[in-house]
């Protein structure tokens, strides 16, 4: 009998160590990290960028040689990235409605995985002045989703 008490005070001594030496290792490997904080997912967030998460959808604004002109223009935002972005042709002039048509067609890589502060636009497939009016609605966007 007393062999069996010896047997079981070891073991819950064993058992005690391993907790407090896991416990220790744990606090210790936290302590040799003191410029990092832990964050939750939400915090992170709001912490990582200036605007809200969310699906964003305005007309751009600009001027073509025969008049003024607008794009429609949406945008998926996440922690202030461009994750999807679809365009709408608004255009009333012919010229126009093919410059939107063609920049419709090849803005995507411009911008999808982009920061939204990074993206401006200048020329996409020989049109310079629809871009005009994406980046018109990019900074109608910003000011929406500005946190």
């Amino acid at each position: 009998m007393a062999n069996n008490k010896k047997t079981l005070t070891i073991g819950i001594v064993i058992v005690l160590l391993v907790i407090i030496v896991t416990v220790s290792a744990a606090y210790f490997q936290q302590a040799a990290k003191p410029n990092e904080s832990v964050v939750s997912e939400s915090q992170s967030e709001s912490l990582a960028s200036p605007y809200r998460n969310g699906v964003y959808k305005v007309n751009g604004d600009y001027i073509s040689p025969g008049g003024a002109e607008q794009i429609g223009v949406t945008i998926k935002l996440e922690n202030g990235i461009i994750k999807e972005s679809e365009v709408e042709v608004l255009a009333t002039r012919e010229t126009s409605v093919e410059m939107q048509n063609d920049f419709k067609d090849n803005f995507k890589p411009m911008v999808i995985g982009k920061s939204i502060d990074e993206v401006e636009l200048s020329k996409v497939s020989g049109s310079s002045l629809t871009p005009l009016g994406f980046n018109d609605a990019l900074d109608k966007i910003k000011n929406q989703a500005k946190i």
